[in-house]
C-alpha cells in the first residue's frame, strides 16, 4: 500500500543493499520530510542536515515519541570510503560516479549497460530513475538547499533539541500564567502575570504583564525568584 505522508513527518528508508538475511531492512537514520512532490517523491533531511531524494515507496513512518529534530551540521561527514554499490569494492576512485539523486556510488563499468566515462553533468542511479526521480527533482533540491536566503539576519534557534533543553523548555513551560511580584522604585510591590515565550526567545523566555498593562520580559531564575503562590490573581485577570 503507497503511504501518505506530510512535510515534518519522520520516515525510515528501505536500505540500498543487504549484506545478509539478518540485516535490518531499513536505514538506521531517522529522516524528516523536508517536501513531497506530485510525482510520488519526497526530499528528506537528514540529522545532519543533508537531504536526499527517494520515493515514498521507499520510506516508512517513523512513531518513535520524543525524536530530537536538532540539525547538527558538525553530523554531515561524508565517509572515508565509499563502496560501489553493485561490486561493493572502494577502488577505481576515477570511475567512480555519485548519484546527484542519494549519492550513493557506481563504477561506470559495474552498470548495465557501461558507461565509456563519467558523465560530465547530473547523473541519477539506476535505482533513483526506477523510482521516479529525475534530473528537475535534483535540481530543485539544490535549489532549495543552495539558493536559499533567509528573510532574518539572526540565525534560528534549532529545531530538534537534545534531551536536557527538552526538559529545561518543559520546566520553565510550566510557569506559564503564574503570578510574580516585583518591586517598584519607590518601593512598591507590583505584580505582573507571565507568558512563557518559548525556547526561540532565548535566556528571558518570559514576558511580565503588569496590572497597568506595562510588560517586562525576564528569565527564568528571574521569574522563579519572585513567584507569588499559585492561585494568586492580578487586578483585570
Amino acid at each position: 500500500m503507497l503511504r501518505e505522508f506530510q512535510t515534518g513527518d519522520f520516515v525510515y528508508v528501505k536500505r540500498r543493499n543487504l549484506d545478509s538475511a539478518l540485516q535490518m531492512s531499513a536505514r538506521r537514520e531517522i529522516f524528516r520530510v523536508k517536501e513531497v512532490r506530485t510525482n510520488g517523491t519526497v526530499i528528506l533531511q537528514g540529522k545532519c542536515g543533508s537531504t536526499i531524494v527517494n520515493n515514498v515507496a521507499n520510506c516508512a513512518p517513523c512513531h518513535l515519541p520524543g525524536i530530537d529534530p536538532t540539525i547538527d551540521v558538525s553530523l554531515c561527514r561524508p565517509e572515508a570510503s565509499l563502496a560501489c554499490e553493485v561490486c561493493r569494492f572502494v577502488d577505481e576512485e576515477d570511475k567512480m560516479l555519485l548519484c546527484d539523486g542519494c549519492g550513493t556510488g557506481w563504477h561506470t563499468m559495474c552498470l548495465d549497460p557501461p558507461l565509456a566515462c563519467v558523465p560530465k553533468d547530473d547523473w541519477l542511479c539506476p535505482r533513483c530513475v526506477e523510482n521516479g526521480i529525475t534530473l528537475e527533482d535534483v535540481a530543485a533540491l539544490r535549489a532549495s538547499t543552495t539558493n536559499h536566503v533567509p528573510v532574518q539576519a539572526p540565525v534560528p534557534p534549532a529545531l530538534f533539541r537534545d534531551a536536557a533543553a527538552r526538559r529545561r523548555s518543559q520546566e520553565q513551560a510550566a510557569y506559564d500564567g503564574r503570578v510574580i511580584a516585583m518591586r517598584a522604585k519607590k518601593g512598591a510591590t507590583k505584580l505582573a502575570r507571565v507568558m512563557y515565550l518559548g525556547p526561540a526567545a532565548g535566556l528571558k523566555c518570559y514576558q511580565a504583564t503588569f496590572e497597568d498593562g506595562t510588560f517586562q520580559q525576564l528569565s527564568a531564575t528571574e521569574v522563579k525568584r519572585r513567584l507569588m503562590p499559585a492561585g494568586t490573581l492580578v487586578s483585570g485577570s
